[in-house]
């Protein structure tokens, strides 16, 4: 095993009891560092009025100043309650950039940081942007081992990370999660063999179906405010008191669910830095800069 897939052993040992916790609550999320990039993978459950036309898996490249290649990463799958991880909708796969030059700034970091992470499409009918989605899933699933694909069900019989969850007597509500995903009826007796093998096919089944979807590549506006905002001035651009590029829109996507994650994903990658006072000067954070994104943060609280 190479170094940066321990790393990624590592970072899921770590968070076991966080993954246990997400897990119950509906949500996980691992936090870890590859070759000092800070990534972050969750599973999101959101409440949404309008259809759901995809499943979507979101690639956020945050601009983050302590990280050593500027920007901080995290892969976000999002889905309503009301739709397990396992079915039919079609998949899409969506980048989200601050600027152009930060879909260069991720691919070199793929090519040369990750590398041994970095798988070789031999299908030269795919765009180098999907190639990227697949070599980043792979990073995501060696962090997470499959738990954000099918919601948390292969963590519970994992076994590098399923004996810290199994520990905290999280068996007796499985039954309801392999049902929630269809793996096996209710009143089926199945054995733990038996049961971790629906799973790698479940898994296999997901991930299939997202290295064969569709991938777009947007601008996204509240990213453009957080880059332009981290290196301005105050004189030169306030963003509670001056225009807002975070007010735009992305016409390539059918409705705004993508402020919320926006949102949820610098919070995210932001929390510890904006508690850490004597971290602000590092990652670039005016005063300015702190008020915008801890009225983001207060905001998203209430």
């Amino acid at each position: 095993m190479n170094k940066y897939l321990k790393k990624g052993v590592e970072a899921v040992f770590k968070y076991t009891d966080k993954a246990y916790e997400a897990i119950t609550e509906g949500v996980s999320t691992v936090v870890s560092k590859v070759d000092g990039l800070p990534v972050f993978a969750s599973l999101e459950k959101i409440e949404t009025s309008q259809p759901l036309l995809y499943d979507e898996k979101h690639y956020f490249v945050i601009p983050y100043h302590l990280s050593p290649y500027g920007f901080a990463l995290h892969t976000m799958r999002c889905l309503p309650d009301s739709v397990p991880e396992i079915n039919n909708l079609p998949k899409r796969r969506i980048f989200h950039f601050a600027n152009e030059a930060a879909e260069y700034s991720l691919q070199h970091y793929m090519l040369n940081s990750a590398k041994e992470i970095v798988v070789e499409d031999k299908k030269a009918s795919k765009s180098s942007l999907e190639n990227l989605a697949n070599n980043i899933d792979q990073l995501d699933r060696k962090l997470t081992y499959g738990m954000l694909l099918i919601g948390g069900v292969a963590a519970i019989f994992n076994p590098l990370v399923g004996a810290g969850i199994a520990a905290k007597a999280l068996l007796p509500g499985a039954v309801g999660l392999l049902s929630k995903h269809g793996i096996r009826p209710i009143g089926e007796k199945i054995t733990k063999i038996q049961l971790e093998s629906e799973l790698k096919k479940a898994e296999k089944r997901v991930e299939k179906e997202f290295s064969e979807a569709s991938t777009v590549k947007v601008i996204n506006p509240i990213l453009q405010e957080l880059e332009f905002t981290l290196r301005t001035s105050e004189e030169e651009h306030d963003p509670l008191l001056d225009p807002n590029l975070a007010d735009g829109s992305i016409v390539e996507l059918e409705n705004d669910d993508w402020r919320n994650l926006t949102e949820i994903a610098i919070c995210r990658v932001y929390e510890e830095v904006l508690n850490s006072e004597d971290k602000h000067e590092s990652a670039k954070l005016g005063p300015k800069d702190v008020m915008w994104l801890k009225t983001m943060m207060n905001t998203r609280k209430t």
